[in-house]
């Protein structure tokens, strides 16, 4: 696999790697498809072609000298001989084939060019936008501060001495070792309420008489929602009361908590129908009284028992909802992390946006080299036919013996070489 193969290899893989519009190497990718030829040139004649040039050169040259074609006089007006115009005839054939590839490859220069050029406003663009997002997220940051410091923040922006609504609930924003502790605590709280929650559930919903999979249903379900509900309600409350009370969630955290303390009051009242049912004896099969009967204790009363015990668990639910974080310093985390963010973003930009500003400072250069390196080419390409030329006429003098011959033909190749170059 050659070089070009590697790097369009690359440039494909990387397109797949990388979302970002980047035009310059999805018109490198097909440089190797390019019928006019790659961007660098083909490789030179090998040595077999240039060795059949030279033999075939050789042996015209002692036919011609034989055939009694050339005299001291042949060279002389500066005329080319038919041999000698067929191979100029190939190396300007040859040259003009290496002009047209030339071409074509300054056209995918310039291409190059223009859509380094385009990829570097498309990334300014980028990064003036980001930079205004950027600024925006800071203003907004130093609002929620002024905030969380106990001022308020007037619509220009200037601090203002009278109370914010959450000026009584001001507090620095939580570190994140912080918030992740916090919410580590209260997931095991939680967690502890509905493993100790679960096996109450279960023993009260299996006289229901159904299947295991519903049973676990309706347990999994209540345990999880009578825990949830004075949760998110406690949550709601520390917001309401930190940023007032009239909010859409006033609405909201009213429902959470009425459903909350029916299906309390609805729990505690099958419990206590299940802890009242009579049981039946193995051996003389009739009914028993239940371990509750027999301690005397009435049905309002454990009813009340049941129903405190699942109080106490909704209100310490409701309070670790409460304590969650200010909701000022939670939306100041979030602007610090999209910042971050930004940030990061921005910087990659910079650093493709100077990638492409060093890419069109080389242009000059790299047009000069481009320049260079073709015309070199071009030269390589020629100069089999020129030496050719020399052993046509060297083969011609050797089997003349003219000496008049030999110098006109010097003279006619030092003529040829004294001529000057075509431009490429």
């Amino acid at each position: 696999m050659g070089q070009n193969q590697r790097r369009a290899f690359w440039w494909r893989l990387m397109s797949y790697l990388d979302t970002g519009d980047f035009e310059a190497r999805e018109m490198e990718m097909d440089m190797e498809d390019d019928p006019y030829g790659g961007p660098t040139p083909k490789e030179p004649p090998s040595p077999a072609e240039i060795k059949a040039l030279r033999e075939e050169a050789s042996k015209n040259g002692v036919r011609d000298g034989k055939s009694g074609m050339y005299d001291e006089w042949s060279l002389s007006t500066g005329s080319r001989p038919p041999y000698l115009a067929t191979l100029e005839a190939r190396r300007l054939e040859a040259m003009a084939h290496e002009r047209v590839r030339q071409m074509r490859d300054m056209e995918r220069l310039e291409r190059r060019v223009a859509v380094t050029e385009s990829d570097l406003k498309k990334h300014q663009e980028r990064a003036r936008r980001t930079t205004d997002e950027i600024d925006r997220l800071r203003t907004q940051e130093e609002d929620i501060q002024r905030v969380l410091s106990g001022e308020q923040v007037t619509s220009d922006g200037v601090p203002e001495g009278a109370g914010h609504a959450g000026r009584r609930w001001a507090e620095p924003t939580r570190t994140l070792r912080r918030r992740v502790v916090g919410g580590v605590a209260r997931f095991a709280m939680l967690a502890l309420l509905v493993a100790v929650e679960l096996p109450i559930q279960y023993a009260t919903f299996l006289y229901l008489g159904e299947n295991p999979v519903m049973t676990w249903a309706f347990v999994i379900g209540t345990a999880g929602a009578m825990l949830i509900a004075p949760h998110l309600a406690g949550g709601w409350t520390k917001r309401m009361t930190i940023e007032g009370w009239r909010s859409p969630l006033l609405p909201s955290m009213l429902i959470a908590l009425a459903g909350w303390g029916t299906g309390v009051w609805l729990l505690a009242v099958l419990r206590t129908a299940v802890l009242f049912v009579p049981t039946v004896d193995s051996i003389t099969l009739q009914q028993v009284a239940s371990t509750v009967d027999a301690l005397g204790l009435g049905r309002v009363p454990v009813t009340l028992l049941f129903t405190g015990l699942m109080t106490i668990s909704g209100v310490v639910a409701f309070t670790f909802g409460y304590l969650g974080e200010n909701p000022y310093a939670t939306k100041l985390a979030d602007l610090q992390r999209e910042r971050r963010k930004l940030e990061r973003s921005l910087a990659s930009l910079e650093g493709r946006r100077k990638r492409d500003e060093y890419t069109l400072s080389l242009t000059g250069k790299r047009i000069t080299r481009h320049e260079e390196r073709w015309q070199a080419y071009i030269d390589a390409t020629s100069t089999p036919y020129r030496v050719c030329e020399a052993l046509y006429l060297n083969a011609v003098a050797d089997t003349m013996r003219n000496p008049a011959f030999t110098e006109s033909a010097s003279q006619w190749l030092r003529h040829q070489e004294e001529k000057p170059k075509q431009p490429a």
